[in-house]
């Protein structure tokens, strides 16, 4: 029968590995609403595509990048999962013992904590915001298209990154200068990503300036002012063509 101490020092030591349990939902939660943002983009080509095809091709850069992204979360979900496993099991490096509990180095060891098994979804992770990241950055031709289309979703997905990056962090000795540059990249994407302000008047009592610059703040309502501009420009007067 195993001794009481043992049994309560085991528990003691397992209690500090269920964070991980937090990252890989985290994860998984992250990798859930991007479906959110996709079909936000693909709505926004759909509305797009017959009044300027390079904005679509914009569009659908973003949405190839955004699969990358999948990708890459969904590598680091299964790289969690295992992980939540291991430290469950106590799986630590162990070799099998003999009869009197001697490690045998010559047979196959348990992952140990420092093996490619630990590494993995924080290599994965590493590589889904790098992605993201890259979603947002702005073209040349079309800036105010490095936002969200559903920042809500965005930022939701955002902050789980960054929950399951802290607590990944914690389980794996990660580098200094792999640590600030993730950390400096969550920080633009929490920055990009942030939900804009609810104005809290009717636009029908701000002067015209107030109006205009409340949709140059917006990159989103920004391109969709202009493009109506377009678009009434483009139509005839009566809506009738001549």
């Amino acid at each position: 029968m195993p001794d009481k101490s043992e049994s309560t020092a085991d528990a003691e030591s397992g209690r500090g590995r269920w964070p991980v349990r937090e990252a890989a939902a985290a994860l998984v939660a992250a990798h859930r609403l991007l479906g959110r943002e996709f079909g936000a983009l693909a709505d926004e080509e759909q509305r797009t595509v017959t009044s300027s095809k390079d904005r679509a091709a914009t569009l659908r850069r973003k949405k190839h990048l955004l699969r990358d992204v999948s990708r890459h979360l969904a590598g680091a979900v299964s790289g969690a999962a295992v992980l939540v496993g291991l430290q469950e099991l106590g799986a630590d490096g162990q070799y099998p013992e003999d009869a009197d509990g001697k490690p045998r180095t010559e047979l196959t060891n348990l992952e140990a904590q420092d093996s490619d098994a630990y590494s993995w979804p924080m290599e994965s992770l590493a590589k889904a915001i790098d992605a993201l990241r890259q979603v947002y950055v702005p073209t040349v031709k079309n800036p105010d298209l490095a936002h969200p289309e559903d920042r809500q979703a965005m930022a939701e997905v955002v902050a789980h990154l960054r929950t399951a990056h802290d607590v990944l962090a914690t389980v794996m000795d990660e580098d200094e200068d792999e640590t600030a540059c993730l950390n400096g990249m969550l920080a633009e994407l929490e920055s990009t990503c942030a939900p804009l302000p609810v104005p809290q008047v009717d636009l029908v009592d701000l002067s015209d300036e107030d109006v205009i610059a409340r949709v140059l703040a917006d990159p989103r309502l920004a391109a969709r002012t202009g493009r109506a501009l377009r678009q009434q420009r483009q139509t005839p007067v009566g809506g009738a063509a001549s």
